[in-house]
């Protein structure tokens, strides 16, 4: 494990905005390095998400992530609710799987993100954090990959529709070798709890 000084955690800023806004941006004005932004500001609305470095992953059901932009500002999103009821599926896990971060590189890595919600109404339709250091990059072999879901502010029932939810400050700076982290969607086309949207945008990964 990294030891990592009390005084390396120094909280990003964000400013608060509701979802699908401009994006606002978040600076790191504290002497902090970026490793890495995404925003999804190229974005084609409602079309698959296919952001260059990311593996948009269907686990269970057929449906994946979306691209989807509101006043200029995109985002990514995944939804098990469809219009047409002969198109909704009984269970969905998806899975959005960033590019691949070597930690051995850098000490003290910090993630933030921000996550809205409409339609929540059972915390079993979920949105989770996930992280593996032994998945290879490769989707056909990910059922020998080991994830573990970290901690992180998500929306809840509480939240208001498209209130976007800082995540808080992720510490991962105890993992070692390559990372991915993910976005681990699961929901219900066909029950009514568990057919939420989900929306997540503005990530940054600093040390």
């Amino acid at each position: 494990m990294k030891k990592i000084s009390l005084y390396s955690f120094v909280l990003l800023a964000v400013l608060a905005f509701t979802a699908c806004t401009q994006d606002s941006d978040v600076e790191n004005k504290q002497t902090k390095t970026t490793l890495f932004i995404e925003n999804f500001t190229d974005n084609t609305d409602g079309t698959t998400l296919d952001t260059p470095g990311w593996t948009n992953y269907a686990q269970i059901g057929t449906y994946k992530f979306t691209e989807e932009v509101f006043k200029g500002d995109g985002y990514a999103q995944f939804t098990a609710f469809q219009s047409q009821a002969n198109l909704r599926q009984d269970l969905n896990v998806a899975w959005l799987i960033s590019p691949a971060f070597d930690m051995d590189k850098q000490e003290g890595e910090t993630l933030v993100f921000q996550s809205a919600h409409a339609f929540l109404s059972s915390a079993d339709n979920t949105l989770e954090l996930m992280v593996s250091t032994d998945y290879d990059g490769n989707i056909a072999n990910f059922n020998q990959s080991s994830w573990v879901s970290i901690p992180a502010k998500t929306p809840t029932v509480f939240n208001d529709f498209y209130e976007y939810v800082n995540s808080g400050a992720i510490d991962l700076s105890g993992f070692k070798g390559t990372l991915h982290f993910a976005f681990k969607y699961k929901g219900s086309g066909v029950n009514q709890n568990l057919d939420c949207t989900y929306q997540i945008d503005n990530i940054r990964l600093y040390y």
